[in-house]
């Protein structure tokens, strides 16, 4: 099978230079088609992260919100607590809101030889 190509040597080059430019280009666009698409990949992965983030906290602010009103309706329901603690018995006595008696510091037997 005999093939004849009527185009010169010069019009065979140009096809030829012409063909490996426009391969070139379009690689060229494929990497920045592909950049691009990573990039939006990458933001849209952010956004959701976020997203997930903030409903997690607002999640958590919700319940901590509801256990807030709970125990204040529990402690509104209770009755009150006097401060004071106050004994029936005697002026011997300690009632439970007095302090400890501190104890006394000795002193040590460096300190009454010099």
């Amino acid at each position: 099978m005999k093939v004849d190509d009527p185009r010169s040597d010069a019009d065979r080059r140009a096809a030829e230079a012409g063909a490996k430019s426009n391969g070139a280009q379009a690689d060229k666009l494929e990497r920045s088609r592909l950049s691009l698409e990573k990039a939006a990949y990458d933001r849209d992965r952010q956004a959701a992260r976020e997203a997930r983030s903030a409903a997690m906290a607002e999640r958590r602010m919700a319940l901590s919100e509801q256990q807030a009103r709970e125990r204040a309706t529990k402690a509104a329901g209770d009755p009150r607590k006097s401060t004071m603690s106050f004994s029936s018995g005697g002026s011997g006595g300690k009632s439970a809101g007095d302090a400890p008696a501190k104890k006394k510091k000795r002193k040590s037997r460096d300190s009454d030889a010099g």
